[in-house]
């Protein structure tokens, strides 16, 4: 014979087991986002970009340094100048002692670039040779 209550004995015990199914659904969701996150970052992260394309890596931090560079510089091209009657301006607005140390700073960040790009090419070509 059946008591009336244990029906909602089974119901509370299935309750319960959907519940602790749906913690564990809840750890293996998180772990596996947890693994993916790793992973992604691992994936994107710039050590591993240079490792898989030194070539790329060294060519784009080249051509970044010489454009900061050029940027800091200005355009110092020899064209033909016009001398205007009116007293105007200076087309660039810092002093000579700026532009020296903004040329300096790009220097710096253009060598300090090459030697980074540099240094992993040569750390990869020592592990593509051992």
């Amino acid at each position: 014979m059946t008591t009336p209550n244990e029906p909602i004995v089974g119901i509370q015990a299935r309750i319960e087991e959907l519940h602790n199914t749906i913690t564990e659904k809840e750890e293996q969701i998180k772990m596996r986002t947890r693994k993916l996150a790793a992973n992604l970052k691992e994936e994107i992260s710039p050590e591993n970009i240079i490792r898989k394309h030194p070539g790329k890596a060294a060519g784009a931090a080249f051509i970044a340094g010489l454009l900061v560079t050029r940027a800091l510089r200005g355009h110092e091209t020899p064209s033909i100048r016009v001398e205007h009657t009116q007293h105007s301006a200076p087309p660039h607005h810092f002093s000579a002692p700026s532009k020296t140390a903004l040329s300096t700073i790009g220097f710096e960040v253009l060598r300090s670039v090459k030697d980074i790009g540099f240094t992993y090419l040569q750390r990869y070509l020592e592990k593509k040779i051992r």
